[in-house]
C-alpha cells in the first residue's frame, strides 16, 4: 500500500511524496530478482490472470506481467490514487496492454474465482488483521490458484548483524527506521509470520524462504534508497515524537552512508524478505 491515511486503526507511514515514489522505484529494482524467483517457484506461468494487491506505483504488477506474458493479464489495486495514476502512466508510456490498475481498498475488492494467482509485496505488514486481508483476497482466486506473498523481515536485521565491518551510521538508521515502523503499527516480524498467516487465512502450508541482498561499492542504489526512506518517514517520526533525524540529515545521508561504507570497504545487509507461496486446494469459501 502507498497511502498515508489510517485504516482500521493502523497508520501507513510513507505517504505519496515525490521522494516516496522515487523510493518505491528503487525498491522495485532492489527486490525484483527475489520477486521474480518467488513468482516462478510459486507456479505463476504464461497466460495466467493475476491480482496484485497494494500495487503502489506498479513495480510488482510489471514484474509479474513479464512472467504471464501477453497471453496473461495483471490487475493491480491500491487505495492510493496518486500511486495508481503513476502506475497507469508508466504502463501507458511502455505500451503495456496486459496490465491495468484500479483504486480500491484491498479487503473490499472481490471478483469471485476470476484470477489464477494473487500476489503482494510488503503489504500484509501494514494491515491490522493481515490474515483477514489475505483470506478476503483469496476469495477472488479460482480453485487451485496460486498465492504468493513477499514480506519484509525487519526484525531479523534489527536483532542480527547488518553491516561488515560495523557501520555506526547504518546501525543508527536501522534502529530509527525500525522504531518508526513499529510505532506506526506495522509488523517488523511480518516475514517471519507468513506461514502462520497463511494457516490463519485457511490456506495450505506454504513453501517459504528468506533472502537478503548485500550492498556496497560506489554505485549501489541502496544509499539513495535509504536516504529517501528516512525522508519519507520523517513526518511519521514527528507524529510519534521521535527524534534522531531531520530534513537536513536526509539531505546528506546518501553521501555520508556511501562515504562510510567505502572508507571501510564494507557491506550493508539490505532489509531481508521472506517469500511464501502455495496453491489453494479447493474453491475458497464465499464470505457471508
Amino acid at each position: 500500500m502507498t497511502s498515508d491515511a489510517t485504516q482500521d486503526g493502523a497508520h501507513y507511514l510513507l505517504g505519496h511524496t515525490d521522494h516516496e515514489l522515487r523510493r518505491l522505484d528503487i525498491q522495485g529494482d532492489l527486490y525484483r530478482d527475489a520477486t521474480l524467483r518467488a513468482f516462478r517457484d510459486a507456479g505463476i506461468e504464461p497466460g495466467m490472470r493475476v491480482l496484485d494487491i497494494g500495487c503502489g506505483t506498479g513495480d510488482v504488477s510489471r514484474a509479474v506481467a513479464t512472467v504471464v506474458g501477453e497471453a496473461g493479464s495483471v490487475l493491480g489495486i491500491d487505495r492510493g490514487e496518486r500511486a495508481v495514476e503513476a502506475a497507469r502512466e508508466w504502463a501507458r508510456d511502455q505500451g503495456l496492454n496486459n496490465v491495468d490498475f484500479a483504486v480500491s481498498e484491498i479487503d473490499e475488492f472481490h471478483s469471485p474465482a476470476n484470477f489464477d494467482a494473487v500476489v503482494g509485496r510488503f503489504i500484509l505488514m501494514h494491515q491490522p488483521d493481515p490474515a483477514q486481508v489475505l483470506a478476503s483476497v483469496v476469495r477472488s482466486l479460482r480453485a487451485g490458484g496460486v498465492v504468493c506473498m513477499i514480506e519484509s523481515y525487519m526484525d531479523a536485521l534489527l536483532s542480527g548483524p547488518h553491516s561488515f565491518p560495523a557501520s555506526p551510521l547504518y546501525d543508527e538508521i536501522v534502529r530509527w527506521k525500525s522504531a518508526v515502523v513499529a510505532g506506526a503499527g506495522s509488523d517488523l516480524h511480518a516475514g517471519g509470520r507468513l506461514k502462520q498467516l497463511f494457516g490463519a487465512a485457511g490456506l495450505p502450508q506454504p513453501r517459504a524462504r528468506l533472502e537478503a541482498r548485500l550492498e556496497g561499492g560506489a554505485d549501489s542504489p541502496y544509499y539513495e534508497y535509504i536516504a529517501h526512506s528516512v525522508r519519507s518517514m520523517l513526518p511519521e517520526a514527528e507524529r510519534q515524537g521521535l527524534g534522531g533525524f531531520t530534513n537536513a540529515d536526509a539531505d546528506t545521508l546518501e553521501r555520508r552512508l556511501r562515504d562510510e561504507v567505502l572508507a571501510s570497504r564494507g557491506m550493508l545487509v539490505a532489509w531481508p524478505v521472506v517469500a511464501a507461496f502455495c496453491r489453494t486446494e479447493t474453491a475458497p469459501a464465499t464470505a457471508p
